[in-house]
């Protein structure tokens, strides 16, 4: 196997978690919508990025260790995604996401915390 082959099956051991995939789907919602949720009160904006930022990383990071540590991190993932719950509901009620817009976060959301519930133990 040539040194490209070996590098084109690495992966690292988060990709493979399919609360991942939900994480990285809510950080690209929220980018692709990141020029409406500037000057939101109470920096709801800024807030819900690094909600679901933090959701992502901290998964990943729960996915590198093993046992009580862990499940420490995917503790701290559950949290930030739940955070990033409430920032949304903030933004959609000052207007920066539409209905539809909302309910597909919104399940992204809930799909994530009830699988980061599981990790999490």
């Amino acid at each position: 196997m040539t040194h490209e082959a070996e590098t084109e099956t690495k992966y690292f051991r988060y990709e493979k978690l399919d609360a991942y995939g939900l994480a990285r789907q809510a950080t690209q919602f929220v980018a692709a919508r990141r020029a409406r949720l500037r000057g939101l009160p109470g920096e709801a904006g800024p807030q819900l990025e690094r909600a679901v930022v933090g959701a992502q990383t901290n998964l990943a990071s729960g996915a590198s260790h093993f046992g009580a540590e862990g499940r420490r991190h995917f503790r701290i993932a559950l949290s930030e995604a739940t955070e990033a719950g409430a920032a949304l509901d903030v933004a959609f009620d000052f207007g920066a996401f539409d209905e539809a817009e909302h309910r597909a976060l919104r399940a992204i959301l809930l799909r994530l915390a009830a699988t980061l519930r599981g990790l999490a133990g």
